[in-house]
């Protein structure tokens, strides 16, 4: 079983760029988690998605989808049905939930919504650096 859940985590490391030790992911990653790929509002949310790949690609940004019982996708990778589900568990996303979750380069969730949303405020999220405080120079 160990050798089993050693390759999910290796393969989703791989295909997210998740690295748990450094704590980052290589590029934006936006999950959108769904119970199955007949799921209403995950067909909607794909439209959305669909509508505006090169807008994702453009700013660097992964697109997961994840299910509970069948194979997933990362971009064009596939993803087995163990890896969604360590995903689903990692997030702590219920079987069951529609889930759309933005995580950042350094594994910030940054968005989460139990709803479909914009390719806008995906891309206003992705912009939306935190900012340093600095102090006033005397």
């Amino acid at each position: 079983m160990e050798r089993v859940a050693t390759f999910n985590r290796r393969y989703v490391m791989e295909k997210t760029g998740y690295h748990p030790n450094e704590g980052q992911t290589d590029r934006p990653c936006l999950y959108v988690f769904s119970p199955t790929p007949r799921n209403r509002t995950y067909q909607i949310q794909m439209d959305v998605i669909d509508g505006n790949r090169r807008v994702f690609r453009d700013y660097g940004v992964n697109v997961a989808e994840i299910f509970e019982d069948c194979q997933g996708h990362i971009g064009s990778e596939k993803l087995p049905p163990e890896g969604c589900n360590g995903l689903r568990r990692r997030f702590h996303v219920p079987q069951g939930r529609f889930c759309v979750m933005l995580v950042d380069r350094d594994s910030r969730i940054k968005l989460i919504a139990d709803s479909c949303v914009s390719y806008e405020e995906v891309i206003m999220r992705v912009e939306n650096k935190p900012q340093t405080h600095q102090k006033p120079t005397d």
